[in-house]
């Protein structure tokens, strides 16, 4: 299964396959001296290592070390992941890769990747790492990611203090088209739920095809609509789009839509973070100046969140909206870039 995808590397799930790749990764004198000695020495260890470790973590937490190989040959170069640690309150990361490899970059790239796809995915709001206060090189790779130094601790069973690192995540992430179905469920309930909020009503959307859903979550990095989940215990627990105008002279323009967080998440911070990962990414888009969005009047904590985001009114449209008690107005916001 893979986790995820970079420029350079692929990071899957290990099987017992891969015992051959384990047993000289876990024996080589720069891992023993850096994380410890694993007690690997058959095959007959690595594939027990495999279960235990890797293989049982997959099925337990949903995450965990995965095989890191180089996109263009598949050459298996190491391990990186996720892990649920005794002795730590937090989710940490793991990476080791075999001598030749390091230097390269690679560790920081599978790192990156990992909390771009796995950490976001289950929500994580921290990812911490330990290491060995001599071993200066793992220190680098995590100071490029963008960790930060924090505390000593001493892990069970252990007796020397180790450094912590931790990184801050906003747990929110781009969907693509394999979201699709979690993506139309959420909607659907949403419109149904809240129906004076959205334009769209639920048998509207419901007639389309999964098709259509899957068109609106394109991975294309140019794509006019962009679609951002966040996750909560790996469930997708909220959402927003941002699209932009295709006319020539309204290019420099974007709308916010179809921002929802469920009932049970709406109080932990995940709206804000869902608007400034949509803020974020119309940064990147050259030559993007504003951001619009409509609000319905009366939703007064719904505006007050687009405003703690820099938003502010600019015009109240009546009757914007028809539902089956009346009409409901829209405000209209505006963000410059």
């Amino acid at each position: 299964m893979l986790m995820c995808e970079t420029e350079r590397l692929q990071v899957s799930h290990f099987s017992l396959e891969d015992a051959g790749f384990i047993l000289r990764l876990l024996n080589e004198p720069s891992f023993i001296r850096s994380i410890a000695d694993k007690q690997v020495r058959t095959l007959d260890d690595a594939r027990v290592y495999l279960r235990n470790g890797p293989l049982a973590s997959y099925a337990r937490n949903g995450f965990g070390l995965g095989r890191v190989a180089l996109r263009d040959s598949g050459q298996v170069i190491g391990m990186c992941g996720l892990i649920r640690r005794d002795g730590l309150d937090d989710v940490d990361i793991g990476y080791a890769l075999l001598p030749e490899y390091c230097g390269k970059g690679f560790a920081t790239e599978a790192v990156l990747g990992v909390l771009a796809s796995d950490a976001r995915h289950h929500g994580l709001r921290r990812v911490v790492a330990v290491v060995n206060p001599e071993n200066a090189d793992s220190i680098r790779v995590l100071e490029s990611a963008g960790f930060q130094y924090e505390t000593m601790v001493v892990l069970p069973g252990e007796t020397r203090e180790i450094r912590q690192f931790v990184k801050l995540l906003c747990p929110c992430v781009r969907l693509t088209p394999e979201y699709a179905q979690a993506y139309r469920a959420l909607m659907l309930g949403a419109y149904a739920a809240f129906p004076d909020a959205f334009t769209s009503s639920v048998a509207e959307r419901q007639a389309l095809p999964l098709s259509w859903w899957e068109g609106r979550l394109t991975d294309d990095p140019e794509a006019q609509e962009v679609v951002i989940g966040v996750f909560q215990r790996g469930s997708l627990a909220g959402v927003v789009g941002l699209g932009r105008e295709s006319r020539e002279k309204a290019h420099h323009k974007a709308t916010l839509f179809g921002m929802y967080v469920q009932p049970q998440y709406q109080h932990a911070g995940l709206g804000q973070w869902l608007v400034e990962a949509a803020l974020a990414h119309a940064r990147t888009r050259q030559g993007l100046r504003q951001v619009l969005l409509t609000v319905t009047q009366g939703n007064a904590r719904a505006q007050a969140l687009y405003e703690r985001c820099g938003f502010q009114v600019f015009g109240v449209e009546p009757d914007a909206v028809a539902v089956d008690n009346g009409y409901v107005a829209k405000v209209h916001m505006i963000r410059m870039l």
